[in-house]
């Protein structure tokens, strides 16, 4: 049977310099709905009540799935769920709990994060353990609300973000350890980072593909020794390897994948970051169209 697949907007990245300002993201979540296009969204974390229910109120009214990302909050304030320093890790832990309660009001159905940075061979037994607890605890604190699911963004662990979790076999080995102690434990892919753990993206697709609860056509410069190599959010199309072709593959892999059932549906979203200098709904433009391109071919 088909996957079922619906587009998201990445709101945190396509409008990357309003973020931090909770009533213009508001504005642009309402524009957002009202399009009829879309149905989910992605954000950070918001810190004001009154808007966070307004948010809620929107997704509700028009069908639409929120995702919230954690990363954003506990890079501000330079915490690691991963560190090996316990205590830093501990507050880490509580912060992101603290979080917890901020998305459900929104109405989350998927808080995100990523793992902190990889500390070599010597060390990533110690910082996987500790990374472990930060999950169960935070999946813990999650539980309490129903039809909320914890997803981890594996990123690259050799090239650019040099993070612990990383390669998709390893990750894949690892959160089905952890299930058992964290039943909502899900995988958001993102094509950039499989691909600059120079891995098969259609491999790395199906081996992820049970755990697989969100899909990211993100783009990258694969080669090491040229100008803008890593994750830097680029736009699609060359001279990184995303172009419509290799998105299209991607789609059309998840479609025909094993995902899992009880997730319901799996978001996509076109990640790309954009300046002060871009006219952000232009970008959000660009990007829905690519989307629309590489879901029609």
């Amino acid at each position: 049977m088909a996957t079922t697949l619906y587009p998201s907007a990445h709101l945190a990245e396509l409008f990357f310099p309003i973020t931090n300002d909770e009533e213009a993201l508001l504005q642009v979540i309402r524009k957002i709905a009202q399009s009829g296009y879309y149905q989910g969204f992605e954000t950070g974390i918001f810190h004001q009540s009154a808007i966070a229910g307004k948010i809620h109120d929107i997704a509700q009214q028009h069908a639409l799935r929120v995702t919230q990302w954690l990363t954003f909050e506990l890079l501000k304030d330079n915490l690691n769920l991963s560190s090996l320093d316990q205590s830093l890790r501990e507050k880490s832990i509580r912060r992101a709990c603290e979080l917890v309660h901020l998305a459900a009001e929104c109405g989350t159905t998927k808080l995100s994060l990523v793992s902190g940075s990889d500390p070599g061979d010597a060390h990533r037994a110690d910082a996987m353990k500790g990374f472990s607890e930060a999950v169960v605890r935070i999946g813990e604190e999650m539980n309490q609300y129903d039809g909320m699911l914890l997803q981890i963004e594996p990123l690259d662990r050799y090239a650019h973000k040099c993070q612990l979790i990383g390669p998709t076999d390893e990750t894949v080995a690892w959160m089905k350890r952890l299930r058992s102690d964290c039943p909502k434990l899900y995988l958001a892919w993102d094509s950039a980072h499989v691909a600059l753990n120079q891995e098969d993206l259609v491999e790395s697709l199906t081996l992820a593909a049970p755990l697989i609860s969100q899909l990211h056509l993100a783009n990258a410069i694969l080669d090491p020794l040229a100008t803008g190599f890593g994750d830097y959010h680029m736009k699609f199309g060359e001279p990184g390897f995303l172009t419509r072709d290799v998105a299209a593959q991607i789609i059309d892999t998840a479609r025909h994948l094993p995902l899992p059932a009880e997730v319901g549906a799996i978001s996509i979203a076109v990640e790309m970051r954009t300046t002060d200098q871009d006219d952000l709904w232009d970008n959000e433009l660009q990007c829905r169209t690519f989307l629309q391109s590489a879901w029609q071919a």
